[in-house]
């Protein structure tokens, strides 16, 4: 290869290095910058989680066992049910004096039955979906009872005291139940407790296992 040749062929090899380098580099920050905004989601939603556990104050004498990481979501679907649902109630004599206007009786019927029913109806399916999950269950040490909180119907935290002897497995676990406690029923998930050891003991698990699987009747009189 001659002098020439050699400075014919010198740009173009390094304008091929400076493009096969120029496109590592944005292969490299294009995946940097996909690694930040995962690792940024990831950081943004464990501290909404934790900025919406923390707005439920910790009563004095009270230990925080669980948090249920569906909370904040069920008190938002529930509000906007309820907020909905309570605009559709105040609209509901002016479309009724609309409809009436129109002297059409059937689509009078119609209209208030599909209304009536999604202002009335989904705030209750809502609340029988979610009225057993237990968002915060505490442990008061010198009771020691557990306190489960369930969101009622019009959203607030309600309150259910119970210690292990007042828990019962059903036989035949229902839709969303965990545990009867004082017969209400509970939903909650095992992963989210900070000690394992008190949800083996809510569920009865440190009990000695009864093997006995029937009863004499005869020796039950005796």
């Amino acid at each position: 290869m001659n002098g020439r040749t050699i400075l014919r062929v010198a740009p173009r090899i390094i304008e091929q290095y400076k493009s096969n380098k120029l496109l590592e580099n944005r292969t490299y920050f294009c995946a940097a910058s996909s690694h930040a905004v995962n690792k940024f989601t990831n950081f943004i939603q464990t501290r909404s989680i934790l900025q919406d556990a923390s707005k439920h104050e910790i009563a004095e004498g009270r230990e925080r066992l669980y948090y249920g990481i569906l909370t904040p979501h069920i008190r938002a679907v529930k509000w906007f049910s309820l907020t909905t649902s309570a605009a559709s109630i105040l609209a509901q004599p002016f479309l009724i004096n609309t409809l009436y206007a129109n002297n059409n009786v059937a689509l009078l019927i119609a209209a208030c039955s599909f209304i009536g029913f999604f202002t009335f109806g989904t705030p209750l399916l809502l609340h029988f979906i979610t009225k057993k999950y237990v968002t915060h269950l505490d442990y008061d040490s010198s009771k020691k009872t557990y306190i489960a909180s369930t969101v009622s119907f019009f959203c607030m935290l309600k309150e259910t005291e119970f210690t292990p002897e007042d828990v019962k497995i059903p036989e035949v676990p229902g839709m969303f139940t965990t545990f009867i406690a004082k017969g209400k029923a509970m939903f909650l998930e095992p992963r989210f407790f900070n000690d394992p050891s008190h949800y083996a003991k809510i569920m009865g698990y440190d009990k000695p296992m009864d093997f006995k699987m029937f009863s004499n009747e005869k020796e039950e009189k005796k």
